[in-house]
């Protein structure tokens, strides 16, 4: 009977050592970023696949935004230039060389001479 009552108070007072339970914060949601671009190329540029410039054009833009061809660079990876021979020259900046090259037949069709080159661009 000691026995009994032995293991009726070792099962009603235990005394087992106690451990903290590990305090685990909510997971905190995942945001997905996007990458930042390191050069700023404005939405203009980012929207059209072809920009078309005359050269007074381009002069006046590079007189009012000197980093102009740079940003064309980052935004733009193909020039097109066309001289006149009345000595007018265009400029013709394209995305990607499908565009380029739809561009290029499209003037040889029309009979202009063009002249065309990767980046960097120089005028």
């Amino acid at each position: 009977m000691g026995a009994l009552i032995s293991l009726f108070l070792i099962t009603m007072f235990s005394f087992r050592p106690k451990f903290n339970k590990k305090n685990i914060p909510p997971p905190t949601p995942k945001i997905k970023e996007r990458p930042k671009r390191l050069v700023k190329i404005p939405f203009h540029f980012q929207r059209n696949d072809i920009v078309t410039y005359s050269e007074k054009d381009m002069k006046r833009e590079l007189y009012k935004y000197p980093g102009l061809l740079k940003t064309l660079g980052h935004a733009y990876q193909y020039e097109i230039i066309y001289t006149s021979k009345d000595g007018r020259v265009d400029y013709w900046f394209c995305r990607d060389l499908p565009t380029t090259t739809k561009l290029l037949k499209y003037l040889n069709e029309q009979g202009w001479t063009v002249d065309w080159r990767e980046k960097p661009f120089v005028l």
